[in-house]
């Protein structure tokens, strides 16, 4: 029975996420022109990796350790992939549904976010976690 319940709460985290996914591509259309628009369109439609993620939106932020965020700029690897699904790294009832997003996505992937929180509080950058997940989890890392 809560087995069911999880499952459907997971179909309608991802119906939210696949909602917000468009609104944020409408957004950038408005800000960027066409072509570019294009290719973004193109590999929005396929899911990023963790790997990916990790990789291209760490570079927006100071990697800390030991805590999600520091309220500013700085995430650790989980802020990271947080604030990939949403979060702005400060409103702590929006951080609750971020990571029950950011679990869903790191599970279907086959990765631990003890892992994760471990490599990272450990000194690897978040360029390294990505390798590291490309060396281990390759295909599982893939194919979300």
């Amino acid at each position: 029975m809560a087995h069911q319940q999880l499952l459907k709460q997971e179909s309608s985290v991802s119906q939210i996420l696949s909602s917000h996914k468009k609104q944020l591509m409408q957004n950038i259309e408005q800000h960027t022109h066409l072509p570019l628009t294009r290719t973004i369109n193109k590999q929005s439609n396929q899911e990023s990796s963790i790997s990916q993620i990790i990789r291209t939106y760490g570079k927006q932020f100071k990697q800390i350790r030991k805590q999600y965020t520091d309220g500013f700029e700085g995430r650790c690897v989980m802020g990271v992939i947080m604030s990939y699904y949403g979060w702005d790294g400060k409103c702590i009832t929006n951080a609750e549904r971020r990571l029950y997003a950011a679990l869903v996505a790191l599970r279907q992937a086959g990765i631990s976010k003890e892992l994760l929180i471990e490599l990272n509080d450990s000194g690897a950058t978040f360029d390294e976690i990505a390798d590291y997940l490309d060396r281990n989890f390759g295909s599982a890392n893939t194919d979300r």
